[in-house]
C-alpha cells in the first residue's frame, strides 16, 4: 500500500468519524401537540417556531412534531411533562390546577382585556416570570404563553350584564364559571361541548358559555342570535408551551439558549395570530347576522360586571400565592 492511499484511507476514516460525530451532536426536539391541525396553536405556531429556530442559528436543533395527541393528550401533560414522558409539549394552562395550583388565575373573574393580559404576562416580574418559578418546582419550564382569549356567552336574547343570567339555565364548563353563574341568578348546567348546539337548539339551556372560536366550530349562529365577550369576568382560556426542566438543562448550551429563545418569539407570534383570528370571527359572525359584543373598560356594562364578581375574585385571589394574587389587585 502506497503512502498516498494510506493517506487517503486515513483521511476517509476521519472525515467518516467526524461526520458521525456530527449526526451524533444533533439535538432532536420533539414537540407534542393535540387536537385539531387547524387551531392557532397548531397551525401558526409550529411554522413560526421552525422559522425562529432557523433565524437563531447557529444550533443543532432539529424540531420533530407529533400532532394529533400521538406523544400524549392536553389532559395527559401536567404529569407527562414533568415527569419526562413529554420533552416539549403545548398545553392548556387552566389545566394543570392540579400541578401548579396558582394557574387557578386563569379562571379568576380578572375583567382583563386580552391586551391588559399581556401586559401583566410581559411586564418585570409578570405573571410569565412567577409562573415559571411555579413550573420550575414542578421539574417544568414554562417558556411561552398564549392567551386564546376570554369565554364567549353565546344566547337567544340578549346578555349584557351579569342581571340578565337571572333565572336562566346556562351551560359552563368550569367550576369557576358555575360559581359566576350561580352569583348572578343563573342556574349552570354541564354539559359536553359536542351536546351545546342540540341544547341550544331544543331548549336544554337559555344561554352558552363556550370559546369564541367554538361559536364558529359549533355553527352557534344557527340556534343564537347574540355573543358576549365579556372580558375575562369569566376567565379566559390560557395557552403555553411547557418543557421537562431535566431534559432542557441537559442540551447543550446553544441549543437550549436558541430553543427558549424560539418558543418565546414564536409564542409572541402566535398571540397575534390569536387576535387576528378573533378580528375575523367577530366580522363574520357579525356577517351571519349575529350581534357581538365585546366588553371593554369604557362601557357602562363595565362597572356592572366588576361590581358583581369582585367577591368571586376576592375570594380566588385569597387561594393564591401572593405573588401571584398581587398581579390581579383591584386597584381602588
Amino acid at each position: 500500500m502506497t503512502f498516498l492511499n494510506t493517506f487517503r484511507i486515513a483521511a476517509t476514516a476521519t472525515a467518516l468519524s467526524l461526520s458521525a460525530g456530527a449526526a451524533l451532536a444533533q439535538t432532536t426536539v420533539p414537540l407534542a401537540t393535540w387536537g385539531g391541525a387547524n387551531h392557532v396553536g397548531v397551525r401558526q405556531f409550529v411554522p413560526a417556531l421552525e422559522a425562529a429556530l432557523k433565524s437563531g442559528k447557529p444550533n443543532t436543533i432539529t424540531l420533530q412534531h407529533f400532532p394529533g395527541g400521538q406523544l400524549a393528550q392536553d389532559k395527559d401533560m401536567p404529569v407527562g411533562i414533568p415527569m419526562g414522558q413529554v420533552k416539549l409539549g403545548w398545553i392548556t394552562v387552566n389545566g394543570w390546577s392540579g400541578t401548579v395550583p396558582d394557574t387557578r388565575i386563569m379562571d379568576a373573574p380578572t375583567g382583563l382585556t386580552m391586551a391588559q393580559l399581556d401586559a401583566v404576562i410581559d411586564k418585570p416580574n409578570g405573571l410569565m416570570s412567577v409562573l415559571q418559578k411555579k413550573y420550575s418546582e414542578k421539574n417544568a419550564v414554562l417558556l411561552g404563553l398564549a392567551d386564546l382569549g376570554p369565554p364567549a356567552v353565546v344566547s337567544k336574547v340578549a346578555i349584557k350584564v351579569p342581571a340578565d343570567f337571572a333565572g336562566k339555565k346556562v351551560r359552563v364548563f368550569s367550576e369557576g364559571q358555575a360559581e359566576a353563574v350561580r352569583a348572578f341568578g343563573g342556574s349552570p348546567v354541564t354539559i359536553p361541548f359536542a351536546d351545546v348546539y342540540p341544547a341550544m337548539q331544543y331548549g336544554t339551556v337559555d344561554a352558552a358559555i363556550i370559546g369564541f372560536q367554538g361559536v364558529d366550530s359549533q355553527k352557534m349562529y344557527e340556534v343564537a342570535k347574540f355573543v358576549l365577550v365579556p372580558s375575562s369576568f369569566l376567565g379566559t382560556t390560557m395557552m403555553g408551551w411547557a418543557a421537562n426542566k431535566s431534559w432542557l438543562d441537559k442540551l447543550p448550551a446553544a441549543d437550549k439558549a436558541a430553543l427558549i429563545a424560539a418558543v418565546d418569539e414564536a409564542s409572541h407570534s402566535n398571540r397575534k395570530a390569536i387576535v387576528a383570528e378573533i378580528d375575523d370571527l367577530t366580522k363574520a359572525y357579525r356577517g351571519r347576522g349575529m350581534e357581538v359584543t365585546i366588553l371593554q373598560p369604557d362601557m357602562p356594562e363595565y362597572p356592572a360586571w366588576q361590581k358583581a364578581t369582585a367577591p368571586l375574585l376576592k375570594a380566588t385571589l385569597a387561594k393564591l400565592s401572593p405573588d401571584v394574587a398581587a398581579l390581579f389587585q383591584p386597584k381602588d
